[in-house]
């Protein structure tokens, strides 16, 4: 599987990629809200596997579980390491100690840094609401083509400037992927160095500067094409190619 494809609808399952886009949305909408509203620890644990469970049931590939394993383990880590430091309320319970009051200079300027048993499992807590939102929104980018969501967006009334900001951003996501996989291979080549993970990493601090030309090229590309041909509206003055529906127009 391609870097580009990694992050495209295209393997998912046929119910779900002929599911309507703003049945999609809204279910995400009211999913952001329960997560919001909900407290208790265990039900917010049945709700993130149940999120797993519609990746099971779209057929989610194996290569996309693992870029979503990493994300998810990502924010819970960074959620639970934050608060086991930061946690402020009481009462709270040092399970280690990272610098001691009394160590000097450091210590006195800090007040001394502990870990909290408290914070590791509010952590936690705001994680899995988090962790939630984050599957279930790959769900929705992995099984949706942008012309659903840009229908759907509109719709429901939204501007279409707007519509396709948001749209843009979330189609954005494969080519993104697939400009980085090809910097890297260029920067390779040019080095004669071979492939592999340790390859890689000795890259990434030469990746911004061609990547970000590249993607600056490709918006501006983008946005002066979408405003020469619709001026970012529907109707009448449109060209009769492009009635058949908005997504015509940008995709």
């Amino acid at each position: 599987m391609s870097v580009r494809q990694l992050w495209e609808g295209t393997d998912a399952a046929g119910w779900a990629q002929k599911l309507n886009g703003r049945t999609k949305l809204l279910f995400l909408f009211l999913f952001a809200i329960l997560m919001i509203t909900v407290d208790n620890p265990r039900t917010l644990f049945i709700l993130f596997t149940f999120t797993l469970i519609l990746h099971l049931a779209a057929k989610t590939s194996i290569y996309k579980w693992k870029v979503m394993a990493i994300l998810l383990l990502l924010g819970l880590w960074g959620s639970m390491f934050s608060q086991a430091l930061f946690f402020a309320q009481t009462p709270r319970t040092p399970l280690f100690v990272l610098i001691a009051p009394e160590a000097g200079f450091i210590g006195q300027l800090t007040g001394g840094l502990f870990i909290y048993r408290e914070g590791i499992l509010y952590g936690a807590v705001q994680g899995l609401r988090s962790a939630s939102m984050l599957a279930l929104g790959l769900l929705v980018c992995w099984t949706s083509d942008p012309r659903q969501l840009l229908q759907a967006l509109l719709a429901w009334r939204l501007p279409p400037q707007m519509a396709f900001m948001l749209v843009t951003a979330i189609r954005f996501l494969p080519v993104l992927a697939a400009e980085t996989g090809e910097v890297i291979t260029a920067l390779q080549l040019r080095s004669d160095s071979q492939s592999g993970r340790t390859a890689v990493l000795r890259h990434l601090p030469y990746i911004a500067k061609p990547l970000l030309a590249r993607c600056l090229r490709r918006a501006q590309t983008r946005g002066g094409w979408g405003v020469g041909r619709g001026r970012f509206g529907w109707g009448g003055g449109l060209p009769r190619h492009t009635r058949g529906g908005p997504g015509n127009l940008f995709f």
